[in-house]
């Protein structure tokens, strides 16, 4: 299971420093100055985590006047920070990373650039999509994949005009012709992202209640759990669904249950080769965006682009469009992961372990949603739902500590951590929410 050092140096910064015993190199003290354009973000108490690159220890330290300080082994690390504040009832997050490289002897101070940001009503609760083992626990099952949308505000939203999509390239882990120059795609500073394949949108006029949620299934609206005991039931009437005959997305994953109606089919336009739309099923960039006229935006030949070839035709979504995303990197390529989604989109990325019927699942915001006066004596903790005692690497969970579906089931309103970055804003769901 990954450590988090945290020491507190009677100076009021936070100093983390390794103990690995096993270390022939002592630890370096390091400098990370946060940056906002050309100017020193001097704001203090902003956790900056120092990461390092194969995922086994995490480091945290807070900023004085803009500056966090660390003591670790020299080595290869990420690190990242987040900062949120309320301005005139509008709150923005500051979010930024940076690949960072400690070396034994030389100058160890680095600049984190942090992009400006506004937060969501509309948030992803839960990503599913890695699959889960058959029945006889001999083979991988993938057709199952699902998210869910989640109001989290106390006032309806509509998300009539809400597509969704992922960033190119399809693995994190894999080359990735839009980086020329260092670790940054070159979309970055040009405004817009990848959309791979396709963008899937709503037909019909969709509402989402105060603290409620809409479940999404990417394919195979069905009840797998008749075949697969491990799956997810996706059959429910009040589910929505990628689906689209006409569009060529033809393959035999693509399967709705009769209950279901049409006004819940999502449409898309198919500028992409396959006959599926192909999301990763061990490290997608996930995103939601919000425009009025997706479909003639994503037919407008003026909008495509092929830095990754003619096969692999993207769409080039404003990234001002975006609302929430998951930046999901790939097991086992720790040293090949490579972003796809900017900082104001998601600031940070979490491993997902595959097949085994995990999810990705958003952290509760524990003070917001204690404060909430309709929460006394509804809320339960305690929550034993995450992978920390399953997955010695990656495993990880909620650390409110509040068990958000069984607090729902009990009356409360939850509000979910939202900062822009899935780091800190998810955990891996060891039984995905909707599975009963």
């Amino acid at each position: 299971m990954k450590k988090i050092v945290v020491f507190l140096m009677a100076a009021a910064a936070l100093v983390a420093s390794s103990c690995d015993p096993k270390s022939e190199n002592p630890p370096v003290e390091i400098y990370i100055t946060l940056m906002q354009g050309d100017e020193i973000f001097a704001e203090d108490d902003v956790t900056v985590t120092l990461t390092t690159t194969d995922n086994t220890a995490s480091y945290e330290a807070k900023t004085v006047a803009g500056v966090a300080t660390f003591k670790v082994i020299p080595g290869l690390y990420n690190a990242s920070a987040s900062y949120r504040t309320s301005v005139d009832g509008d709150i923005f997050i500051y979010n930024g990373n940076v690949a960072v490289t400690v070396s034994a002897a030389g100058e160890n101070s680095f600049e984190l650039s942090l992009t400006e940001s506004k937060t969501s009503q509309l948030v992803i609760k839960e990503l599913y999509f890695a699959g889960c083992m058959d029945n006889n626990g001999e083979k991988a099952y993938r057709n199952d994949a699902y998210v869910i949308l989640y109001n989290n505000s106390d006032a309806e939203i509509d998300v009539s005009d809400v597509g969704f999509t992922t960033a190119l390239p399809y693995n994190s882990g894999q080359s990735n012709k839009y980086i020329v120059d260092g670790t940054t795609p070159l979309y970055f500073n040009e405004g817009w992202l990848p959309a791979n394949h396709c963008v899937w949108w709503f037909t019909s006029d969709v509402r989402i209640p105060a603290y409620s949620q809409i479940v999404v299934a990417l394919f195979g609206a069905i009840n797998h759990t008749e075949t697969y005991m491990n799956s997810v039931d996706l059959s429910s009437p009040d589910n929505y669904v990628m689906y689209d005959i006409e569009s060529g997305y033809t393959n035999a994953k693509y399967a709705v249950a009769d209950g279901i109606p049409e006004s819940h089919y999502l449409k898309t336009y198919k500028y992409g080769k396959a006959n599926a739309w192909t999301m990763s099923v061990n490290s997608p960039a996930f995103f939601i965006l919000e425009n009025a006229d997706i479909e003639a935006f994503v037919k407008d030949p003026n909008n495509t682009d092929n830095t990754l070839g003619t096969a692999t035709t993207a769409i080039k979504v404003k990234t001002e469009w975006t609302v929430d995303g998951i930046e999901v990197f790939q097991v086992g390529k720790e040293d090949d992961n490579q972003k796809r989604l900017p900082a104001s989109v998601d600031a940070g990325s979490i491993y997902m372990t595959g097949d085994k019927g995990y999810s990705l699942y958003r952290n509760v915001d524990k003070e917001a949603t204690e404060a909430l006066p309709e929460n006394e004596g509804k809320l339960v903790y305690n929550y034993a739902g995450g992978t920390d005692m399953l997955d010695e690497v990656y495993g990880n969970t909620d650390p409110s500590g509040i068990d958000a579906e069984a607090s729902i089931a009990n009356g409360a309103h939850i509000i979910y951590k939202d900062t822009n970055n899935s780091s800190a804003d998810f955990h891996q769901r060891a039984v995905p929410s909707i599975k009963k």
